[in-house]
């Protein structure tokens, strides 16, 4: 081992207070010693604001369980001879191949470098730097450290990058649905943190109606999943909170020493967003400045566009309840214009006399939305699932009526796929789970079908008594049967 490797004792010098976090380093060696001025020789290291935490193995084996506990480690400092003359390439392979780790930067270290030829090693393993004990000095090693943890920073950067804009693709095909406008404000924010980079913690909080409250919608980094839904006056450190309510009253943006407070004004609403992001390790330039107006600017107008959406929603839901409020005033001039109205209730009142008119109130509702059910009649089921998919988006504003004639046509609607059996879609539903009057309109609207096709009551019984406990109720259809004639003449 070389002299220059090794350190005297310095009892002057003062302790150093190790940062709260952490780089984790994996030390695999046979040898205390080398164990020992390792952690000498890095004791003081920092990089982006973070020191480095050791984990130490003395074999091949008690390696790779060690690289099994700690995937997010950053280097694996890694002897070649151990209990065998090739114990430390197997762990290389090891970490590669069956544990697929391939973020953790490998550092071969070898007193032997006989025993495994530097070429032959570099490209048959996969590795990232090479060294030989005997001129590895505390210096070589800091350098080699620091340019690993670069190097490993800049793939997970990537990595995660990856990983936010596969959130943002996936939430771009359903934008103006509420859960995937969740998951695209979370690509956004996790895209955030990493082009920023070195912040501990990034937030984007959205206000209620009165902008009295700002709840965390999206977030990444430190208690992330603690932090979605709070108040972000709830999680921010105490120096921000003190600047936030003159960044919200001015629609401004503060920039501390390692955090950010940005107002995200909104185009539709007179309260708009605050995006939070703390802990950062260096100070800010200019072009993270324009990054974070460009996303102060874009994932508002997002969000803006969900809020109309939303609040169109909330309008139309309000149109159909007073529909089915004018209808419900009306009901019985409206039985005498509409036949299928009539056959609707007919069919309620035989298996259901209790809710017979608001499941024929209802018909209206559904009789509308028909030409949107057309796409998937005979398709397979992975189309069915895309066509329900569809009806449940354009179907959306029913499912905010309050009048049970809406709610009732909203999830008929959402029904119709549905089976008695619970082989059906989306939700595979079965038996009593599917609404009574979800079964009668459906009903309703095949018995429509098949007297306009000229198909006679005796095969269409044959037809009902088929589908007995796969389709539809067998009590309800036994029901319908008995009644068929009496229907027909409605």
């Amino acid at each position: 081992m070389s002299n220059q490797f090794m350190f005297a004792d310095e009892t002057s010098q003062q302790t150093t207070k190790l940062p709260t976090e952490y780089w984790k380093i994996l030390i695999v060696d046979d040898e205390p010693e080398v164990h020992a001025v390792t952690k000498l020789a890095l004791n003081d290291f920092n990089f982006l604001g973070r020191g480095l935490k050791f984990y130490s193995a003395f074999s091949g084996e008690e390696a790779k369980r060690l690289i099994d506990e700690h995937p997010d480690a950053a280097i694996l400092l890694l002897d070649v001879v151990m209990e065998t003359d090739d114990a430390g390439l197997q762990v290389a392979r090891y970490i590669r191949e069956e544990a697929d780790n391939h973020f953790t930067r490998i550092i071969l270290r070898t007193g032997q470098p006989g025993q495994a030829p530097e070429r032959t090693v570099i490209v048959n393993y996969d590795i990232n730097d090479y060294k030989s004990k005997t001129e590895l000095t505390a210096q070589k090693l800091f350098t080699a450290v620091m340019s690993s943890l670069r190097s490993y920073r800049d793939i997970m950067s990537i990595d995660q990058s990856r990983h936010g804009l596969e959130k943002i693709i996936a939430a771009s095909a359903n934008l103006y649905a509420l859960q995937p406008m969740n998951s695209f404000v979370d690509g956004l924010v996790q895209q955030l943190s990493w082009v920023i980079g070195g912040a501990k913690q990034t937030l984007y909080a959205t206000s209620n109606e009165d902008g009295s409250s700002y709840k965390v919608l999206a977030a990444h980094g430190e208690d992330s999943g603690v932090c979605v839904g709070q108040t972000l006056r709830s999680v921010i450190p105490s120096k921000a909170l003190a600047e936030l309510e003159h960044v919200i009253a001015n629609h401004g943006s503060y920039y501390g020493d390692d955090f950010v407070l940005l107002y995200c004004r909104s185009h539709c609403r007179s309260h708009g967003s605050v995006l939070f992001i703390g802990g950062l390790s260096r100070a800010l330039t200019a072009d993270d400045h324009h990054v974070l107006q460009l996303f102060s600017e874009n994932v508002q107008l997002a969000q803006d566009n969900v809020v109309c959406l939303e609040d169109s929603d909330q309008f139309l839901a309000r149109l159909a309840d007073q529909l089915m409020l004018h209808h419900a005033s009306h009901f019985n001039g409206i039985l005498e214009q509409n036949s299928e109205v009539r056959l609707a209730y007919a069919v309620a009142q035989k298996v259901a006399a209790e809710d017979a008119e608001t499941t024929a109130l209802a018909w209206s509702l559904f009789a509308q939305a028909r030409p949107l059910l057309n796409c998937a009649s005979d398709a397979a089921a992975a189309v069915e699932t895309t066509c329900q998919q569809r009806v449940a988006r354009s179907l959306r504003a029913l499912g905010h009526g309050e009048h049970e004639a809406t709610q009732n046509a909203h999830r008929a609607l959402i029904e119709r796929l549905e089976r008695w059996d619970g082989l059906g879609l989306p939700e595979g539903k079965q038996g009593s789970d599917i609404a009574i009057s979800t079964q009668v309109l459906l009903l309703t609207e095949q018995l429509l079908d098949w007297w306009e096709s000229g198909i006679s009551d005796s095969d269409i019984a044959v037809r009902l008594k088929d589908e007995r406990g796969r389709y539809y109720s067998p009590k309800f259809l036994d029901v319908v049967i008995k009644f068929l004639p009496e229907l027909r003449t409605i």
